[in-house]
């Protein structure tokens, strides 16, 4: 502040060195768009009468978007969730300018192909994983009454997205390998019952949902009083389970306690087989045959007790599929699957969507070497 007169007895005022109070205002810019226009030119030799076209420079990108906006154009889909036409919209609101939705789709198929080598990678990468979160949601295709299936593959650091059209054993051996030595966390779809039970974690979380409905049975008796018992049980095995992580109870005393409710809930199982609700009791029946895989946490130290990684991964899809509903071809399906999978990764690895796709759309458009932006060809 420049040196003035004090308003009360008209003496010099000497400013400070440094501000004593600082106000910022924040504003966005006047978006704008650049246009790069091309004109070819040809003629003819007026000595053999050749024509002579004109040839778009090599750094010309094809098609009308280039590579910011293609990025733009995918992020507001993969991360915003915005359908088509609510894309072509907000371009049209900000920068003043119509695009078709034919042409916002072609782009959007553009960047899927794009994405390829990155999403092969990824898949690979979780493949090799120790511990991988699997799920699955359905995905429908407009037209088609088959209904189609999103998988998911969710490491620590990775996450793979894929549509198939069946969620069957030869779907999971596909997408996770059908010699995987990784421990599986599911939430007991019986797709991937092939796996070797030491290596299949069940969701709890889902178990006890089940359990809790037939706690919640309405002829009550028996079978609610059993539900009652196994859901307790299984809540003293997450508090068990967060006391241990936090450091409250040592390894020797968490396992002791884990063996009591192991043992406690089977016989429990045991008895829930004989509920006169024949759907309970074969849920309980269900839940005995695969009970080994309740207790794989117990022998390989940080697998987790729910599946909730893989759906919070699985998040997207699904309210992509609520708010622009279905896909029309295998492009569409290619797209989300693909851009999903980049987005995901790097809310994983905190890495800014729009960075990452620009590089690889940027990369790829400028005929440069397909960047590595997740370093997985090294790793």
């Amino acid at each position: 502040m420049p040196d003035s007169c004090c308003a009360d007895c008209g003496g010099k005022v000497v400013a400070n060195s440094s501000p004593s109070y600082r106000h910022q205002v924040f504003e966005l810019p006047k978006p704008t768009l650049d246009i790069t226009e091309y004109q070819l030119f040809h003629g003819r030799c007026q000595q053999c009468n050749t024509v002579s076209k004109g040839a778009l420079p090599e750094e010309a990108p094809d098609g009308q978007m280039g590579p910011r906006l293609l990025s733009y154009v995918a992020v507001l889909s993969g991360l915003y969730h915005l359908s088509v036409r609510k894309i072509q919209r907000l371009l049209q609101d900000q920068y003043g300018t119509h695009f078709s939705i034919g042409l916002i789709s072609e782009a959007q198929g553009r960047v899927s192909s794009m994405l390829t080598p990155t999403h092969q990678a990824l898949h690979q990468h979780i493949k090799k994983a120790s511990l991988v979160h699997v799920d699955e949601t359905t995905h429908n295709r407009n037209g088609e009454e088959h209904t189609r299936w999103v998988w998911l593959l969710s490491s620590e650091d990775a996450v793979f997205q894929q549509v198939k059209y069946f969620r069957n054993k030869d779907a999971a051996k596909s997408i996770l390998g059908e010699h995987t030595q990784a421990i599986v966390v599911s939430d007991q779809c019986p797709s991937y019952n092939w796996i070797e039970p030491e290596r299949h974690q069940f969701c709890l979380a889902h178990v006890q949902r089940n359990l809790q409905q037939m706690a919640d049975y309405s002829g009550k008796g028996l079978t609610a009083s059993i539900g009652n018992r196994l859901v307790l049980l299984f809540k003293s095995v997450f508090r068990t389970q967060h006391r241990y992580e936090a450091g409250d109870v040592d390894e020797i005393m968490w396992r002791r306690r884990m063996q009591r409710l192991r043992r406690n809930i089977k016989r429990w199982l045991e008895c829930g087989e004989n509920v006169p609700a024949s759907r309970y009791s074969g849920r309980c029946r269900h839940i005995l045959k695969y009970e080994q895989g309740l207790w794989v946490f117990l022998n390989h130290p940080g697998t987790p007790l729910t599946n909730n990684e893989a759906e919070r991964c699985l998040r997207g899809s699904v309210i992509m599929r609520k708010i622009c509903y279905g896909t029309s071809s295998d492009r569409g399906e290619k797209f989300r699957s693909r851009i999903l999978s980049v987005v995901e990764t790097c809310k994983k690895r905190k890495l800014s969507p729009i960075t990452v796709i620009s590089t690889i759309i940027a990369g790829v458009v400028g005929k440069c070497d397909y960047p590595d932006v997740f370093g997985l060809t090294s790793a």
